[in-house]
């Protein structure tokens, strides 16, 4: 899949999952977040637990570079 996302592509438009979740540290609940999108036959995404850290990450593992657009489909999508 890292090969899929073009590098001349001007803007990426992500879905986003929302996760909730626990922080056993701060013994709080917590939301966790997946960016993703289809790419040929599978799904490129990323998870963090922030939403700012999992486009971050979508960026890294997928090549894409900083000048190119990323966009967030609305609303999220909460995981059951």
């Amino acid at each position: 899949i890292q090969h899929l996302i073009m590098e001349t592509t001007e803007i990426i438009y992500l879905d986003v999952k929302t996760v909730p979740a626990f922080d056993a540290e701060s013994q709080m609940p917590h939301t966790a977040y997946t960016v993703f999108c289809p790419q040929g036959d599978g799904i490129a995404l990323a998870s963090a637990w922030t939403l700012r850290d999992a486009v971050r990450l979508f960026r890294r593992l997928y090549k894409v570079k900083e000048e190119v657009v990323i966009k967030l489909r609305r609303p999220f999508k909460p995981h059951f």
